[in-house]
């Protein structure tokens, strides 16, 4: 019963955050500047579904990407950052090391940086002040 429920859950999950999508770009945004509205809503929920995917599939993600080192699940961190974290322990497998690049490959604007991962590692303190929201 539980494997039909998580598969129900996740299955609406996707359903809801593709329809209120297109409700907020036809109905929630009343002014020209709707690619800059949606784009911070997008950004925002981007960024919990990453500390969600974090923590619900942290024994995934330290099995698949992780030698040893920090692990993955803490509520309240991104994926990125702990990537980020475990790129400068050098502790991701040859998988964990593809998947990072992709993601730094992917935001650009974060080249100089140092990538997207070094970029987002989160402190204790953000963490905590997320969490707190």
């Amino acid at each position: 019963m539980g494997f039909i429920l998580a598969f129900l859950a996740l299955f609406l999950f996707v359903v809801v955050y593709l329809v209120e999508g297109f409700v907020v770009l036809f109905v929630g945004v009343k002014n020209r500047k709707w690619y800059k509205v949606t784009s911070r809503r997008k950004f925002m929920k981007a960024f919990k579904v990453d500390v969600f995917g974090n923590y619900l599939f942290a024994d995934f993600w330290n099995v698949a990407l992780s030698k040893n080192g920090y692990q993955f699940g803490v509520f309240g961190e991104t994926l990125s950052s702990c990537f980020g974290k475990k790129r400068l322990e050098r502790s991701l497998t040859w998988f964990g090391w593809l998947i990072s690049i992709v993601i730094d490959v992917v935001d650009f604007t974060k080249w100089r940086k140092g990538g997207h991962c070094r970029a987002s590692i989160m402190t204790d303190q953000e963490i905590a002040d997320f969490l707190n929201r």
